[in-house]
This record gives C-alpha cells, sequence and structure tokens, in this order.
C-alpha cells in the first residue's frame, strides 16, 4: 500500500529547498510550490489556490513551516488532512510576537518592499550567526529569495501582518518549535513539541532532530 502523501509548505521566501532535508526522509512527500498571487489577495483568498494540487479523494497530511504553517492553517478550514504539522510557524494571531500584531496598525512594514528585501538578504543583514554555520546557507537563501517575485515577498509580509487567524480550526494541531526561535518566540507558542536550542532555521541546521520528531509524528 501507497504511504499517506504528506504536503509540504515552506515560509516566505523559500522554495523546496528549505525542505531538502524532510523531502527525502519522509515517504510519499510532495512539496507544494506558491501558486501566483493577485494583487487583493489575503491569506484566506490566497490558500485556495493550492487546492488543485492536493488529492483529497485519499488521506494526506500537510506540514508547513513558518508562513507556509499560517497557510496551512488556513487550508484546514477548507479541507481536512489527517494529521497537520506546522514547523517554526504559529497557529494563530494569538502566537504572533506583539511587533507583527502592531504592524498591521502602523504599516511600517511596507518600508521595506519586496526589492528591499532581497537586497537586505544579500548584504546579510537578514541573517543570523546560527545561519551562517550551514555551509552554503547564505547563498541557498538569496538564491531562494530571487526566485520569488519581489511583488509576491511583499505580499507575503502584508498578508502574514493582517492575517486575523483564530485557534478554533482544529485541536490537535502537532506544533514542532525551536526554543530559541528568534521570529515566533517560544514562550508565546501553545502546547509545542520542544526543540530544545532550534532556531527559526532548524529544518536546516537541526534536521536530524526535527526529522526525527517528524517521522514520529506522521507515523
Amino acid at each position: 500500500m501507497e504511504p499517506i502523501k504528506t504536503y509540504f509548505i515552506g515560509g516566505i521566501a523559500s522554495d523546496e529547498r528549505i525542505f531538502r532535508h524532510q523531502l527525502v526522509a519522509v515517504p510519499n512527500a510532495v512539496y507544494l510550490p506558491f501558486p501566483h498571487q493577485d494583487k487583493h489577495d489575503t491569506m484566506e483568498t490566497y490558500v485556495r489556490k493550492f487546492l488543485p494540487k492536493i488529492d483529497t479523494t485519499q488521506p494526506f497530511h500537510l506540514v508547513g513551516n513558518s508562513m507556509g504553517g499560517i497557510m496551512t492553517m488556513e487550508l484546514t478550514r477548507i479541507i481536512q488532512p489527517r494529521k497537520v504539522v506546522l514547523i517554526s510557524s504559529v497557529k494563530s494571531r494569538h502566537e504572533m510576537p506583539f511587533i507583527l500584531k502592531h504592524l498591521k496598525y502602523t504599516n511600517a512594514h511596507k518600508l521595506l518592499p519586496g526589492k528591499g528585501f532581497i537586497a537586505a538578504m544579500e548584504l546579510g543583514s537578514l541573517f543570523k550567526p546560527e545561519v551562517m554555520q550551514v555551509p552554503g546557507m547564505r547563498n541557498m537563501a538569496v538564491s531562494m529569495a530571487k526566485n520569488n517575485h519581489p511583488s509576491f515577498l511583499y505580499w507575503c509580509v502584508d498578508a502574514i501582518v493582517k492575517w486575523n487567524g483564530k485557534e478554533d480550526y482544529r485541536d490537535d494541531i502537532i506544533h514542532i518549535h525551536g526554543t530559541k526561535d528568534e521570529m515566533f518566540p517560544f514562550r508565546r507558542i501553545k502546547n509545542p513539541i520542544a526543540v530544545r536550542g532550534g532556531t527559526h532555521t532548524m529544518l536546516l541546521n537541526r534536521h536530524e532532530e526535527v526529522n526525527r520528531i517528524l517521522l514520529e509524528q506522521l507515523a
């Protein structure tokens, strides 16, 4: 019998390479590339564009990293995965750090458009020391960002800031989170499976531990 398909959705400025360790470890893994976004898309309308790529006639799992976790949460309002796994993400707006929630009202995030985001990555100003320790990570991160159109990167940030996600989608979310995540602080996460010392990039630099937990939870 063929293993259940597990669909993966990545974070902002990424592509399938962000899951390079998970796609080879999880049986019947399928990466979902980002669909084209329209100017007036919200997070809620955008995620529906993934639906033609997901076979809902058979049992399936969803795994989302960072922004992909937010998209995964929205998809659970429409379809019914057997299991839902978030990695380095948030289940609701309540788990976001204050600054992200505050940006909804200040619009300060609009000062860094998509092209500025890529430029910041090229200059290294968006990289943490633990990222730089992963061989080839900086070049890969810049390459992934450039594979996404600047307008899409801008839309991603705006959509995350304006997301109104609530916690009532389902109560069995599997949430794997690093205790040193600098993007989404661990202390704000409800009922996580902790990766001690894990950061927002632990898919890459703590992949053996993440994979072990992921495979256990999907079994």
